[in-house]
């Protein structure tokens, strides 16, 4: 392991190779967002169709429409995260409205070639928010973000041309702004590197970063209806995915009186982007043994999503006596251009296993007063792998280690959501679910003691009520999410990586209007 990730951190110093594992696991560990029906029943569609939400999760489900439906819907986020880092705590907020599902379902009730009904669909669907603001910070006295830099010139074995040149988006600009210095032998000749940060006296970090940004779904569907009984079904989805990030480190010495240590402190800007676009394809089958029976099987192929990335950076260091407050950017190493970067992700394989149980009203047998359902959904993080666009053999190197850390790091894992849903009334139903999402990482996360710090997991408690007539019908879902996970703000070979809990809370609103025809 700690090799596979000498060459990761290594190599993508030297260009703009800087994916990380968390770029792969940003795809495909999330709660799925659906229309509003399918959010309050906590995601658990798998078998229930009916919604356009099926063309993203179920395909097979279009099979049960048998005339149009025009369908729109907006969304409100609200965060409140908690960090600790190193024994501090903070805490951020962040708001974001935006739009969640637009689509369209064709059906003909007619039926064709041994079909009792089909349906088509045109639908677009935000699938995951990145809208976050991460801000934690407390004193370190065991590593320092420096020695990131520095472990990159030591394992490169880089001259001092290349560590003032070569590394554009990291050590040259710590190594400009004397953050990081020659050692020199006793016959004065550069023998290595040495950060100026007094670690083992401690240093107050600060980690300010804020994302934006979304992944998407548009979606094309089919779905067919075999005798009211058997319902195939077929997507082609197109992911668009939007990512950006201005991080900023920084690191200060605990004393702000000494100033013989020759460390005032340093800030370390980066803003990164990243766009793609791909293909992919979602197959289902429903079968209802009975009235009053349904199960269902979903399978989610690869994604394909190719990315092209921008990033810049840069970094004003004080070593005081030394040599003062210097300054330098990848814009002055990179003729004031950004560096760009254009690769290929596939995402995980997904297969959900799905069954809901109908029951009638009390002495109507053939009305249906509600419904429970329940998915199980099966995914393979570890599969997330990155592929090179530019086919020299360095590149396909770094993307081979990249991906064996991606295996090395993630594990397969199991997802549970559970849904119901009423009738209150002829036209008026309510609806509850809850959805529960394990840690896709094979360890847990522990700090340089080796105490376990946290154990990523999601848990969401939905619920709403739905007006529905023969021509329109009115949607509206409030879910309340419980996540917890862990940020590692930067990743070392020599020593255990620091790590902040991260502990949020995250509360949806969903509202849909649509129209029958």
């Amino acid at each position: 392991m700690k090799k596979i990730v000498i060459g990761i951190l290594v190599f993508a110093s030297t260009t703009l190779k800087a994916q990380s594992p968390e770029d792969g696991l940003r795809l495909s560990w999330f709660a799925p967002n659906g229309t509003p029906r399918s959010n309050a029943l906590g995601g658990a569609m798998g078998s229930l169709g009916g919604d356009l939400s099926a063309a993203h999760i179920n395909p097979a489900g279009l099979g049960f429409y048998k005339s149009g439906e025009l369908l729109i819907t907006s969304k409100y986020l609200n965060t409140e995260t908690d960090y600790k880092y190193r024994g501090s705590f903070s805490s951020t907020s962040n708001n974001k409205s935006s739009l969640g599902n637009l689509g369209m379902v064709f059906a003909d009730g007619k039926k064709k070639r041994g079909y009792t009904s089909t349906a088509f669909s045109i639908s677009f669907t935000q699938i995951a928010d990145f809208n976050s603001r991460q801000r934690f910070k407390g004193v370190n006295n065991f590593s320092s973000y420096s020695e990131k830099f520095l472990e990159e010139l030591y394992y490169d074995n880089a001259g001092m041309g290349a560590a003032e040149n070569n590394y554009i988006f990291g050590s040259s600009l710590a190594f400009r702004t004397f953050l990081i210095d020659t050692i020199a032998d006793k016959n004065g000749n550069v023998a290595g590197y040495q950060s100026l940060v007094p670690i083992s006296s401690g240093v107050n970090q600060t980690f300010d970063s804020y994302t934006s940004g979304s992944s998407n779904e548009l979606a094309f569907g089919w779905g067919g209806n075999v005798q009211d009984k058997l319902y195939l079904g077929a997507s082609i989805v197109l992911p668009i995915v939007n990512f950006n990030r201005s991080l900023q480190v920084s690191e200060t010495d605990l004393s702000t009186t000494n100033t013989t240590n020759q460390f005032g402190g340093f800030v370390f800007n980066e803003d990164f982007s990243s766009k793609g676009w791909g293909i992919g394809a979602k197959f289902g089958i429903i079968y209802k043994p009975e009235s009053y029976l349904r199960v269902g099987f979903a399978l989610h192929t690869p994604q394909l999503i190719g990315f092209r990335d921008r990033l810049s950076a840069d970094m004003t260091t004080n070593t005081e006596s030394y040599a003062g407050r210097v300054s330098a950017s990848s814009d002055q190493l990179n003729n004031g251009n950004p560096g760009l970067r254009e690769y290929t992700v596939m995402t995980p394989t997904k297969a959900t296993f799905s069954g809901s149980y109908f029951f009638a009203s009390p002495g109507k047998p053939t009305q249906p007063l509600g419904f429970i359902s329940a998915d199980i959904e099966w995914v393979n993080y570890a599969g997330t792998r990155f592929y090179a666009n530019d086919f020299d053999q360095e590149t396909e190197d770094y993307y081979d280690d990249l991906n064996n850390t991606m295996k090395a790091t993630y594990k397969n894992n199991f997802n549970i959501r559970l849904g119901s849903e009423i009738k209150l009334t002829s036209n008026w139903m309510a609806r509850a679910g809850t959805a529960y999402y394990g840690s896709p990482y094979k360890n847990e996360f522990a700090d340089e003691n080796g105490t376990t710090l946290v154990t990523p997991s999601r848990f969401i408690v939905s619920g709403g009520i739905g007006y529905r007539t023969n021509k329109y019908f009115l949607d509206f879902t409030i879910s309340s999410a419980t996540n917890q996970d862990a940020v590692v703000p930067y990743r070392l070979i020599d020593k255990p990586s620091p790590i902040a809990q991260e502990k949020s809370s995250v509360v949806l609103f969903n509202i849909g209007y649509g129209i029958r025809f």
